[in-house]
């Protein structure tokens, strides 16, 4: 069963209606599920099959500078679509102290954003978001001086 925001978006934006197929997704496998109720606070589904997930081996972790957020937030978009599990927002050293500032407060939106392009490129499981970091920074630079 499905409620609240999502369920309203399928159900009043989407207009869902009994019968339609959709692939649903508890964040480990797939399903194909019919929609037997489409109600204005829940939809209910019956699980028909189980769909092949498309998952990769290779772990990808993008260190991603915080910059202008419109330009930030189309790089966590693309980078959610393009299948990275791990994304780092970065205190670089051309990132404005505002928008350091501000990225604490942006957290909730960038959650969001990387939901809902996980929902759009059919993703299982959705990219770990973590906090701006300065430290991971540091250690890149390290790394690159050592080589």
């Amino acid at each position: 069963m499905l409620s609240g925001d999502a369920a309203h978006h399928l159900g009043r934006v989407l207009r869902a209606e009994p019968g339609q197929l959709y692939e649903l997704s508890d964040g480990t496998s797939v399903w194909l599920g019919k929609i037997e109720v489409a109600a204005k606070d829940h939809i209910e589904f019956s699980l028909l099959e189980p769909v092949p997930a498309r998952t990769s081996s290779l772990d990808k972790t993008l260190l991603l500078a915080v910059v202008k957020f419109d330009a930030f937030e189309w790089a966590l978009e693309k980078a959610t679509e393009l299948g990275v599990n791990r994304i780092v927002p970065l205190a670089a050293g051309r990132s404005e102290k505002g928008l350091l500032i501000a990225a604490g407060k942006r957290a909730e939106r960038w959650g969001r954003i990387v939901f809902e392009s996980s929902q759009q490129a059919r993703r299982v499981r959705l990219p770990a978001l973590n906090r701006s970091s300065r430290r991971a920074l540091s250690l890149l630079q390290r790394s690159h001086r050592s080589s």
